[in-house]
């Protein structure tokens, strides 16, 4: 008989639909496609234990059975998180919340929606996230709060300022990511100076922000040199620990991944196990788009409860 898993964390991609036009993504162009409840309850059952469930897609909100999938995980004692570009949000979140919803992510690039709304490719999309920030705030305090925010040539002048929008609007953790992209390289979209300053603007602006900053956030960029010529400079400096604490499971492969970024970068592994491992080995030196929150949870494993759990 196979040996069931643990993993602290299960991403589990809930359909690769979106109702966003972002301009670094293309999900908006797949027809409706969702888990179904047989693949849900099967990947479920594959793991020993599982501390936390973190739905994800395209835009989970999408997905009809996301409130009963939350629900189930709520009676085996499960927390979970949903990541959602929040365009229906205000609508879905009394039913989310009733069924054991522990904590949402928030896709915000801008504190204007001028800028946001540009680079999600949605009018309307950063008034509707206020409008659910507001609600959380007023209805919903025991809901925990994150934003992740991808920098890009877009909205690097205007972090400083969103470190301010999040303190005004209580949201409680920050992940910053790196725009991921093939073929794009800072220097081509912005000069070396200019980027360097507002780094440092931003950097100014963390001191005096009351808003956690998971991970390697605060210094997204790492090496500014090395990273505005397109080399990406945060990932796990030694073995990657991520993987014995995470997995990502896609339904429309099939397949558990170790981690939530791997799935755009697989080897073709059959064997989940014989993944991990290999990745343990050799993820630091093959990934090229590691998350500032995965590899500083890699490098300290022991902030895993303070910067994951934390909800």
């Amino acid at each position: 008989m196979k040996s069931k898993m643990n993993s602290k964390v299960l991403y589990i991609r809930v359909n690769k639909n979106c109702n966003a036009r972002c301009f670094m993504c293309d999900f908006w162009k797949n027809p409706k496609m969702e888990i179904s409840e047989d693949q849900f309850r099967n990947v479920l059952s594959q793991f020993e234990s599982v501390e936390l469930v973190r739905f994800t897609g395209g835009e989970p909100l999408l997905c009809d059975q996301l409130p009963q999938y939350i629900r189930m995980c709520h009676e085996l004692g499960i927390k979970t998180s949903v990541i959602t570009n929040g365009l229906l949000l205000e609508d879905k979140l009394s039913s989310l919340v009733d069924n054991g919803l522990n904590q949402i992510i928030i896709s915000v690039d801008g504190p204007l929606p001028r800028v946001h709304d540009r680079i999600r490719g949605t009018d309307g999309l950063f008034r509707k996230i206020e409008n659910s920030l507001s609600l959380i705030n007023r209805c919903y305090p025991d809901l925990h709060t994150r934003v992740n925010t991808v920098v890009s040539h877009n909205n690097i002048s205007q972090l400083s300022l969103l470190a301010n929008w999040l303190k005004q609007n209580r949201v409680e953790q920050w992940s910053i990511i790196p725009i991921k992209m093939d073929g794009y390289i800072w220097k081509d979209k912005i000069g070396l100076n200019e980027f360097r300053q507002y780094y440092e603007q931003f950097q100014m602006a963390i001191l005096q922000s009351e808003v956690k900053l998971l991970g390697y956030s605060g210094k997204w960029a790492g090496s500014i040199d090395d990273f505005w010529h397109g080399q990406y400079t945060i990932h796990p400096q030694n073995k990657c620990n991520l993987v014995k604490y995470m997995s990502f499971y896609d339904p429309f492969s099939n397949h558990i991944f170790p981690c939530n970024c791997v799935p755009h970068r697989s080897r073709g592994f059959a064997d989940i196990q014989e993944e991990r491992v290999w990745y343990y080995e050799n993820g630091y030196m093959h990934c090229k788009g590691c998350e500032p929150l995965n590899a500083y949870c890699s490098d300290f494993p022991e902030v895993v409860e303070n910067d994951v759990f934390d909800i």
